[in-house]
């Protein structure tokens, strides 16, 4: 029982991790195109149907990791981390 709980918390962090990651435009979705169903005849033969084209543009990130004394002390440089959020473009590549 214990491990369907682990696995559900698992499912429930990696889905608030990717709304987050979605939020705050670290990944952006471009889609083009309209989603259609394939006609779908009694003798089970399907013809037809597409789906979009997606382009996922994600955030360039920059770790600088300066200049740190060993000794943490407090006139070193700390580490800084520079991020550009992803292209918002609205075009399918």
């Amino acid at each position: 029982m214990d491990m369907n709980k682990t696995l559900l918390w698992i499912i429930i962090a990696a889905v608030a991790i990717f709304i987050l990651l979605l939020v705050t435009d670290v990944i952006d979705f471009d889609s083009e195109g309209d989603v259609t169903l394939p006609d779908v005849d009694v003798e089970a033969t399907a013809e037809g149907g597409s789906l979009p084209e997606v382009q996922v543009d994600t955030a360039d990130i920059d770790v600088d990791p300066g200049a740190v004394d060993v000794d943490l002390d407090v006139d070193g440089d700390l580490p800084s981390v520079d991020m550009d959020p992803a292209d918002d473009d609205g075009d399918v590549n």
